[in-house]
Order: structure tokens, then sequence, then C-alpha cells
């Protein structure tokens, strides 16, 4: 990789310590299925990094708190000069309007992600209220997955099974393990090799929206988007998520 230079560095990172809300715009440097140590961006000269983890398990790297998106289009720009190719400014505000009030993602240790923000492979397989049998929307999603990995044979992918609230919290472990399986072997009956598949369940750990509304009242709205599998595509090489830009 090619290494930023130090002067620059100084000028453009300066605002990493302030508040997470403080500024309207950050910027992303990258994001992984799991986490990677902060020493692989001080080794490439790219200080006051942190991490925060989204509603779907990914853990994205940023740096920087900015006034104006000018000010972060700088800093995109020495990152992929220096590797990160998929660097990119989030806008704050956008985040917290998508995510809507109150927002359970957007804190020090979580935030939101939506792919009108960015296009992430992450495919959403949604299912019925307790149920675990994949439907044909299901499936024609999955079918993009397959698309991708035949014309991409290095890359993998991440499943993950989640469910709303209601139930016990062991009861909803089992029915999203149910979810990834049906999902992992659905895409193995299509030909992807089981070695390219990994998967994890999260019950209803990390929902996508509020289960709740503000006044504490059933919200069937949010929940129908809890009742899902996210499969997220990645290269096996750094375990960063393949996406691209508006």
């Amino acid at each position: 990789m090619k290494h930023l230079r130090p002067t620059v560095i100084c000028c453009l990172f300066v605002f990493y310590c302030l508040p997470i809300l403080a500024q309207p715009y950050r910027v992303q440097l990258a994001a992984y299925v799991e986490k990677v140590p902060f020493k692989y961006f001080s080794e490439a000269h790219i200080f006051g990094v942190y991490m925060l983890t989204d509603q779907n398990n990914i853990h994205r790297y940023y740096i920087g708190e900015f006034k104006e998106k000018e000010e972060a289009d700088k800093v995109v720009a020495e990152a992929i000069k220096k590797g990160f190719q998929h660097a990119l400014v989030i806008d704050v505000e956008e985040q917290r309007k998508l995510c809507g009030k109150p927002c359970p993602y957007f804190s020090r240790g979580s935030t939101y992600s939506d792919e009108s923000t960015e296009v992430l492979s992450l495919h959403n397989v949604f299912f019925g209220f307790n149920q675990s049998t994949l439907n044909k929307e299901a499936k024609r999603e999955l079918n993009k997955v397959i698309r991708l990995l035949k014309n991409n044979p290095h890359y993998e992918i991440l499943v993950s099974g989640h469910t709303d609230s209601k139930g016990s919290a062991e009861y909803n472990i089992e029915l999203s393990k149910r979810r990834a399986r049906n999902s992992k072997s659905y895409l193995i009956n299509k030909g992807v090799k089981a070695k390219r598949i990994k998967a994890q369940v999260f019950g209803e750990s990390v929902p996508e929206a509020n289960n709740i509304d503000e006044r504490g009242r059933d919200y069937p709205k949010g929940r129908k988007f809890n009742r899902r599998v996210v499969v997220a595509v990645y290269d096996p090489s750094n375990g960063q998520i393949i996406f691209s830009r508006k």
C-alpha cells in the first residue's frame, strides 16, 4: 500500500477526538465482517481511527468529525491513495433520519447503515412471524448472492440470523438458527460450496428497527424488518465487505 504523507495526516485528522455527533460528516475507511487491529491503520499512517458496529454486526472504521463536506472529501481522497479504495463520506444527519427516532444504533458503540448511504453487498432475507421457510422473495434475494459469488469465485459470505422480540430469548436464538440454516442450505443446493459460507445467529439482540414505538406499544411495522437473515459478501483476503459508492 502507498502511505499518506504525515504532514497531510496532521492537517486532515485533527477532528477525530471530537464527540461523534459534534460535526455533520465523518469518513468511513472500510467495513469488515470481523474486527481488525487498529495498527492496520496506524501502520499506513492513518491515526485517530475509531470503530462502530452497525445493526447487521458489521464493524465499520471511521476517522474524523467534519463541519464541511469538502474537508471530509479531502480525507477520502487521501485514504483512497493509500489503499482504502472504499473510503467514503458519511452524512451523520442522513444516518439519523434513516434510523428514525429514537435510534438505538446511534451511539459510541454502534451505528446505523442503509443502502441509500452506500451500496453494500448486504442482502436482507425476510420471514413471516415465527417462520423460517424461505418464500419466493427470499429466494430471489439469495439468487442475487449466488450470481455475485459465481462472478467472483474468491468472495465468501457471512449469513446472520435474526428475529423480532416476540417470544423468549432462548426460543429466538433457535428460530434465528433455523433461518440462517435454511438460507445456507439453499445456497449450497444452488452450487455454492459450504466452505465459502460462515453462519452466526443473534436471536432478537440486534434489531434492524424498533420492536415497540415511542409510547411502548407493539410496533408490527418495525418487527417485520427484524425477522431476517443478512447475507454479507466479503473478500476473505482481508475480511472487507464489498461495496461501491452511490
